[in-house]
C-alpha cells in the first residue's frame, strides 16, 4: 500500500469513526428528513416551499411528505403563501424546543470528538479538508448523483420511503 492510498484510508476510517461518534451522541436523522427541514427552519423563520427543495437537495414530492409527517408531529406549520400552488413552513414552539436540542447535541459531541485537537490544529484540519474539497471538485466529484445509478437509489430511498 502506498503512503497515499494509506492517507485515504485513514481518512475513509477516521470519517466512519466520526459518523458513528455522532450517531451514538448525537440526535438521530439530523441531515435527512425532518432533522434537516427543523435544522433549516432554525436558521430561517419561514420557508418557501421552493427554498426547502433548495435546501433539502429533494424534488418537491420528497419535500412535501417530509413537511407532511413534521405537521403531523407537531413540529411545523403550513401557511398558505401568495404565490400560486406555493405555501410556507414555520416552526411550531414544539419543533424549536427539538431544533435547538439537536443543535446542542451536535455542538456537544462536535466537542468531544475534537477534543484532542488544539485550536490551531483544527484550523489547520478545517483548511486541509477546504482544499481537499476544492481540488475534488475541479476534478468534478461534486457529490451529487448523476446518471442511471442515481435514479435508481432515488428511486429507491423514495419506494423505502414511502413503506414507512
Amino acid at each position: 500500500m502506498s503512503p497515499l492510498t494509506k492517507t485515504i484510508a485513514q481518512e475513509k476510517k477516521a470519517t466512519k469513526l466520526v459518523r458513528l461518534a455522532q450517531r451514538k451522541n448525537g440526535p438521530k436523522s439530523y441531515r435527512h428528513g425532518q432533522g434537516a427541514l427543523l435544522r433549516c427552519l432554525l436558521e430561517n423563520d419561514t420557508v418557501t416551499q421552493h427554498d426547502l427543495v433548495i435546501a433539502l437537495g429533494c424534488n418537491r414530492s420528497e419535500v412535501k411528505g417530509v413537511v407532511k409527517k413534521a405537521v403531523r408531529n407537531g413540529y411545523v406549520t403550513i401557511v398558505d403563501d401568495e404565490a400560486p400552488k406555493t405555501y410556507r413552513v414555520t416552526l411550531t414552539d414544539e419543533g424549536r424546543s427539538i431544533a435547538e436540542k439537536r443543535e446542542q447535541a451536535n455542538d456537544r459531541t462536535s466537542e468531544q470528538i475534537l477534543s484532542c485537537l488544539s485550536p490551531e490544529e483544527i484550523e489547520q484540519l478545517d483548511a486541509i479538508n477546504e482544499k481537499l474539497i476544492v481540488s475534488l471538485k475541479e476534478q468534478g466529484i461534486d457529490g451529487k448523483k448523476k446518471g442511471h445509478r442515481a435514479q435508481r437509489r432515488n428511486a429507491d430511498r423514495y419506494h423505502r420511503c414511502r413503506a414507512h
